[in-house]
């Protein structure tokens, strides 16, 4: 049978953010991206009695964050779907665990700690990759594992953790994957409703990640146009992401708002995360309005709102 996938559209661009109310779930699942994928994975492993795998399952599927809709989507599945969904998940959450890596909320948060007391020499390329594996290790988690862990995060003060991390990261640091792999650790945490909304209620969230726009690291830059185009797209999100850029401009120095963004670009893909970043601002606005020097052919082309 042919699963329903969602028509992304505008929000399609980031994968930051879910839609308010995803597609019925046929027999699909919910991947590492926060997304809907087609199930293909084959157990190898028989399926249990029918009442055993329906309390297997129904654990499982609460710990996926979704809307009732799609919980009842998912529970009236046929037993063999249901048992390919538990054994695909089970896996993803086994192959994303390192050795070294973890094994909670809490010592995530009490390395995160650690690594912002002790700040980086330059050249240790070392440490940035042991730092930065780390990191990769919990936006991992805060993917696959299930949603009490990214409860219990956020309950121990991990998004407090790591956006004063963020926000005190050395210039050396700041410029190397270490700074993208904290920025993929808010976005895997956007990717979950409760972690989303505890990033926007915040005070300073959007702030302080508008800040990392100053790295000359590209795809740091990217991770972070992601985010804030797609705030744009919630309720209220759209001033605080006008807020957060009049703060870069203090922050910076700039001579008006956006233009650290309006500046040309030799990678194109950069290039296309800023285009859309700005156009998803002006068209959440509820006047038509384009600053003229947006108009100019060698800087962002914005289109009217229609």
């Amino acid at each position: 049978m042919k699963s329903k996938m969602p028509n992304r559209g505008k929000k399609g661009w980031c994968g930051c953010l879910q839609d308010d109310e995803p597609p019925e779930i046929t027999y699909c699942m919910v991947d590492n991206a926060g997304t809907l994928a087609q199930v293909t994975f084959t157990p190898t492993l028989p399926i249990p009695p029918t009442n055993e795998l329906n309390t297997m399952f129904e654990e499982l599927v609460e710990e996926l964050d979704l809307t009732a809709p799609n919980k009842a989507a998912m529970l009236s599945l046929p037993d063999e779907k249901k048992w390919q969904i538990y054994c695909s998940r089970k896996m993803d959450q086994t192959n994303g665990s390192t050795t070294d890596a973890p094994d909670n909320p809490e010592q995530y948060i009490e390395q995160l700690r650690n690594f912002k007391s002790s700040p980086l020499t330059e050249n240790d390329d070392t440490e940035i990759k042991s730092r930065t594996r780390i990191l990769d290790s919990l936006r991992t988690a805060l993917r696959t594992q299930p949603h009490s862990f990214v409860l219990r995060f956020i309950e121990c003060e991990g998004l407090l953790t790591l956006l004063e991390y963020l926000k005190k990261l050395d210039h050396y640091s700041g410029q190397t994957s270490l700074h993208c792999s904290i920025i993929g650790c808010i976005k895997a945490l956007m990717n979950n409703s409760t972690g989303r909304s505890h990033v926007l209620g915040y005070p300073g969230a959007i702030d302080i990640i508008a800040q990392s726009l100053s790295t000359e690291n590209i795809k740091t830059k990217i991770a972070v146009l992601e985010i804030l185009g797609a705030v744009c797209l919630i309720p209220g999100g759209h001033k605080k992401v006008l807020d957060a850029m009049s703060h870069y401009q203090r922050f910076c120095n700039e001579r008006s708002r956006f233009q650290e963004q309006s500046l040309p670009r030799s990678t194109s893909r950069l290039q296309r995360a800023q285009n859309t970043c700005v156009r998803y601002i002006y068209r959440a606005r509820k006047r038509d309005f384009v600053p003229p020097y947006y108009n100019r052919p060698r800087l962002l082309r914005i289109e009217p709102r229609r």
